[in-house]
C-alpha cells in the first residue's frame, strides 16, 4: 500500500526533518561530512545547510544520501507520531 503524507500530520518542512535525521545517522555512523562528501560528491559545505535545514535538496539528492547512510527516504521525512498517539 503507498504511503500517504497527510499536510495536517506535517509539524516541520520535511528539508528540516531529513537534515536532522540525516545529522542524526551520519554521527550515529561515525562519519564527518567530509567523508560523506567522499561518499557522495556533495560538498560538506552544502552537507551541512542540509543537516541545519537551511536547504531543500532535490529528491535525487536525498535518496542518494539516505542510501549512504544506509536509511530508506520515506523513513527521514515522515512526521514523527504525536505523543500518546
Amino acid at each position: 500500500m503507498p504511503k500517504c503524507l497527510h499536510l495536517e500530520e506535517i509539524t516541520q518542512p520535511a528539508a528540516v526533518l531529513f537534515g536532522i535525521r540525516l545529522k542524526k545517522r551520519r554521527k550515529e555512523l561515525g562519519l564527518t561530512q567530509a567523508q560523506l562528501f567522499e561518499r557522495t560528491g556533495i560538498a560538506p559545505g552544502y552537507l551541512s545547510y542540509i543537516e541545519n535545514g537551511r536547504a531543500n535538496p532535490t529528491i535525487d539528492m536525498m535518496v542518494k544520501l539516505a542510501e549512504t547512510v544506509g536509511l530508506e527516504l520515506w523513513d527521514m521525512l515522515r512526521p514523527e507520531p504525536e505523543q500518546g498517539a
